[in-house]
């Protein structure tokens, strides 16, 4: 089996989102949902000979955004009559177009990394007739979600959702706020989760090692089970002391530079307590496996980023110990797929069992591509 062709192709799909208004409307509920215009969608296909293909699907913006047609031209001259099961030596070679190329010419971006390795896992699924988890060593078939969060527009509709994901079996649920009412959400949402409702925190501080330790202390009195991003991952000496003072976990390096190269220095210096990562921002599932692996041998947990559509990291998270749950963004969308992972009514996601990811695109709901190259 040989890799033919290498094509990413855009679409649109539409998105539902928070309506953003600090003051409702006559007529609409607070912070209800509403859908907005369109926006972009990509998928990295790669063919081989045998008319299997692979695909890299991402329902956010970071591929669509980094993905050129430079960056197909460079993977084509790479990879296309290479083996598809040689996925060691194509992240290798492409990953040294990345990251040790600097800003040169020829460099390639992370996402097209990324999607590369995620479609060539793909590839390697579909023509064995197994489902990526097993593939990657299979250490259980579901994982708990944790329900997160759209920017709601006032404190009460934290406490609302938070309300209706516990009636719908979901256990965990995961804060993203505005500084301005970061504290008083974090309060509304424990009380209308009870004390056997996980929580967590990502973000809410500004960016300020003060007001990230004083909402540190509030969130240990409220029993949060983690604090996401309390200062930006670049911030490392940050990360450090805010851990040396407070006693919830730090979860941070979502965002960093170098993606896997530059973990080790959180690790070694203890600036977290969990580790971040996802298929999309770190170099694909390759990358991530690494990762996870890398945690645990220092005896941490590794959480991956999934807030959008992400089955790849699913993959993972099903074939490695040291992670806890799958990120869902909430409420739930399909993101162009006709069906999505059964999210059964105890909160698990089961992984998909079907070759390679798994997924299926709804090719006739998303129309034709508004680009491909």
């Amino acid at each position: 089996m040989k890799i033919k062709d290498v094509r990413c192709e855009i679409y649109l799909r539409e998105q539902l989102q928070p309506f953003v208004q600090l003051q409702p409307l006559e007529g609409r509920r607070r912070g209800s949902l509403s859908s907005v215009d369109k926006i972009p969608l990509s998928i990295l296909r790669v063919v081989t000979d045998d008319g299997i293909e692979g695909f890299a699907y991402d329902a956010r913006y970071s591929i669509t955004r980094e993905i050129s047609e430079l960056d197909v031209s460079k993977i084509k001259q790479v990879i296309i009559d290479r083996d598809p099961f040689d996925r060691e030596w194509t992240w290798q070679i492409l990953g040294h177009l990345h990251y040790y190329q600097g800003l040169q010419p020829g460099r390639i971006s992370l996402g097209a990394l990324s999607a590369v390795d995620i479609a060539l896992w793909d590839i390697a699924g579909k023509a064995l007739g197994q489902s990526i988890y097993k593939l990657l060593g299979a250490y259980r078939d579901k994982i708990k979600i944790y329900a997160s969060s759209h920017p709601l527009p006032i404190v009460q509709d934290y406490a609302d959702e938070v309300a209706s994901c516990k009636q719908q079996g979901v256990t965990a649920y995961k804060l993203h706020v505005r500084p301005e009412i970061a504290i008083e959400a974090c309060r509304a949402a424990r009380q209308a989760g009870g004390d056997d409702m996980t929580l967590m925190l990502d973000g809410g501080t500004g960016g300020n090692r003060e007001r990230a330790l004083w909402i540190g202390k509030e969130l240990e009195k409220l029993n949060y089970y983690w604090f996401e991003a309390p200062v930006p991952d670049s911030d490392i000496e940050g990360l450090i002391k805010l851990r040396e003072k407070l006693d919830i976990p730090i979860c941070a390096t979502e965002n960093i530079p170098m993606g896997m190269f530059n973990i080790p220095e959180y690790l070694l210096r203890r600036a977290c307590d969990i580790v971040r990562c996802d298929t999309r921002l770190h170099g694909g599932i390759t990358a991530c496996k690494k990762i996870a692996d890398m945690c645990n041998a220092f005896g941490m947990q590794c959480e991956l980023h999934s807030w959008a559509c992400n089955i790849a990291n699913l993959h993972v998270e099903c074939a490695v110990k040291n992670c806890e749950f799958h990120e869902m963004s909430w409420p739930q969308e399909r993101y162009g797929l006709k069906e999505y992972p059964i999210l059964d009514n105890e909160g698990y996601i089961h992984v998909p069992q079907k070759p390679g990811l798994g997924i299926e695109v709804d090719w006739e709901k998303l129309g034709k591509p508004i680009a491909s190259y």
